[in-house]
């Protein structure tokens, strides 16, 4: 008996001190965080006192956006006596982990938050390719409702729950990664898409924590922009001969019969972002508009090299929305209704100015009567 009792002990021993061991490790490997980021900032953001009421955040698009803050704030305010004024952190080369950064340094949060953004997210390398695995992992136990209860009580149990993952340290400011090949665009897109939507999620929850009512709003893609590279796996010779009998018959003006050729080829070689774009270009030309905008949107998400947002983008953003139950401004939908009779875009990726003042007004619109003014 005595001979049990001590093998069984010395198996406790062994056991607790393997656990006090690991513990130790992990905890020593990893940062206390409720949501396991893939990365790290060198310093807090600094501090931003916010003197307005409304603010607006995202990357290059909704730095744009707030060039007609004036509309917005004039919508809101009409019949007040004091105008409500509208400030932004938005700004060009900032994708959202930087916007998330931030607004951690603000004090007191705005009233209402508007977000747009999602084009420019490929722009910094936030996590090594290497530890993908991990990070998945990471996310799917914090995406457990019993483990992410327990996180919010005790963050600090993350320095457990967690894998260790090597952490991209980040700057102060952005630093640009060039994706100079399809490799490694490809071995980053279902990261960052998940990524990107776990970062709005986020948003959405810090947003409620400080009772800051949040809009999202999806991002407006030039459905006339062609795509800059056809993903190597989606082509061949024979896709390439296609194309090209598809285009001399456009350039015929021969469109019913490059339609007839275009809608079938399209079902035969799934995810060649140039023939989607053609099958769109052809669509619009006959009158499908149905058709055409939805080729168009294909071949902005088939898309091998990340310049602009993408029709994933918006689809992400509109699920976060539904799943939320969070405002959403469909600005991509209001620009698409007017393709192709109207110039809706300047260029590649602003939309014409009258679109932004419409869409200013309309949320002015939505803002006044939430606040009841």
């Amino acid at each position: 008996m005595k001979k049990v009792l001590s093998v069984f002990f010395s198996v406790l021993f062994i056991l607790l001190v393997s656990g006090g061991i690991f513990v130790y490790w992990r905890s020593s490997k990893n940062p206390e965080q409720v949501f396991p980021y893939p990365y790290k900032f060198s310093k807090e953001a600094p501090g931003i006192k916010l003197d307005a009421p409304i603010l607006i955040v995202g990357d290059r698009m909704g730095a744009y956006l707030a060039k007609f803050q004036a509309e917005l704030s004039a919508t809101i305010s009409q019949d007040l006596t004091k105008n409500i004024r509208v400030q932004t952190l938005a700004r060009e080369n900032w994708p959202i982990h930087r916007t998330l950064h931030d607004l951690k340094s603000l004090s007191q949060w705005p009233q209402i938050l508007i977000y747009q953004g999602g084009s420019e997210e490929f722009l910094e390398n936030k996590f090594e390719t290497t530890e993908i695995k991990k990070i998945l992992t990471n996310i799917h136990r914090y995406n457990d409702d019993r483990l992410q209860t327990i996180l919010i009580l005790w963050p600090w149990f993350s320095r457990v729950l967690y894998e260790p993952v090597k952490l991209i340290p980040l700057q102060d400011e952005l630093v640009k990664t060039t994706l100079t090949d399809e490799a490694s665009y490809l071995k980053r897109l279902e990261m960052e898409m998940l990524l990107f939507e776990e970062q709005l999620t986020q948003l959405v929850n810090q947003s409620r924590d400080r009772n800051s009512l949040l809009i999202l709003t999806t991002t407006p893609i030039n459905l006339d922009a062609k795509p800059h590279r056809v993903c190597s796996f989606t082509t061949t010779n024979e896709v390439e001969k296609e194309i090209q009998n598809i285009e001399a018959m456009v350039v015929a003006e021969n469109y019913k019969e490059a339609y007839t050729r275009a809608s079938k080829a399209v079902l035969l070689y799934s995810g060649n972002a140039k023939l989607f774009y053609l099958y769109g270009q052809i669509s619009s030309k006959i009158g499908k508009l149905s058709e055409a905008r939805d080729a168009q949107l294909k071949a902005s998400a088939y898309d091998c090299e990340p310049w602009r947002s993408t029709e994933m983008m918006n689809m992400i953003i509109r699920r976060v929305a539904n799943k939320q139950q969070v405002l959403i401004f469909d600005f991509a939908l209001m620009t698409q209704k007017d393709w192709p009779d109207s110039v809706t875009f300047f260029d590649d990726i602003y939309p014409q100015n009258l679109y932004y003042e419409k869409a200013m007004k309309q949320l002015g619109l939505v803002i006044k009567n939430i606040l009841k003014l």
